[in-house]
């Protein structure tokens, strides 16, 4: 029997495909483009791969490498677990804690035995973004257009009577009184809208009129 061989097709040039702008194209997708943070955008280093970056950051890139978690073959390892003892005896010599949370789990043990790579050159990023991390947030207030106007109406025809303000009819959504005063505290602890009511208001505008017009 004749055996038959394969022949190989040769390779067709595309001459439909602009290979710089395809390598142009493939390059911007390479790129990280960090928003709202300045600090790691003008640091970031588009030569260099994303891991790399990130270890220049000294930040972990991939979280299951930096915190391994110990596998049943690597447990069952004599070589490792012999490793593992002789680093836990280690430690309980050096600091006399007999805590187990502070002792290396084997897989931290076997990856420290792995190449080390360089220390990170822009370790202040790290800090910066800690210190931002634990810096106090003000919580700003929103509201709505068409929640400031109901409670403004509330407020024009029913002053401080929450009781009165649940049984109004254009309590659409069936507030109770209890709801109805915590929006209402809620309007007034935004200083920006409620003194330009406040403001409004002293300039003589009748919110109680406009209110009955668009009935």
């Amino acid at each position: 029997m004749v055996q038959t061989r394969k022949r190989k097709r040769g390779k067709v040039y595309l001459h439909s495909i602009n290979r710089k702008k395809l390598w142009i194209k493939e390059k911007k997708k390479r790129e990280v483009h960090v928003r709202n943070f300045p600090l790691i955008s003008s640091n970031w280093e588009t030569k260099l791969s994303v891991p790399t970056n990130y270890h220049e950051f000294a930040l972990a890139h991939d979280i299951n490498k930096t915190f391994p978690i110990s596998k049943t073959i690597d447990m069952i390892n004599p070589k490792i677990v012999e490793r593992h003892i002789k680093r836990k005896q280690e430690h309980l010599d050096d600091d006399g804690d007999d805590d187990e949370d502070n002792i290396p789990s084997i897989a931290m043990i076997d990856s420290s035995t792995k190449k080390k790579r360089r220390r990170p050159t822009k370790v202040h990023i790290r800090d910066e973004l800690e210190k931002d991390a634990n810096a106090e947030r003000v919580k700003s207030l929103r509201i709505s257009d068409p929640e400031r106007l109901f409670c403004i109406y509330m407020i024009e025809k029913h002053g401080t009577n929450y009781d009165a303000m649940a049984r109004d009819h254009h309590n659409d959504y069936q507030l109770t009184a209890r709801q109805l005063e915590r929006k209402v505290e809620k309007f007034q602890k935004i200083p920006k809208v409620y003194q330009r009511y406040l403001a409004e208001k002293a300039e003589g505008r009748n919110f109680l009129a406009e209110f009955q017009m668009n009935d």
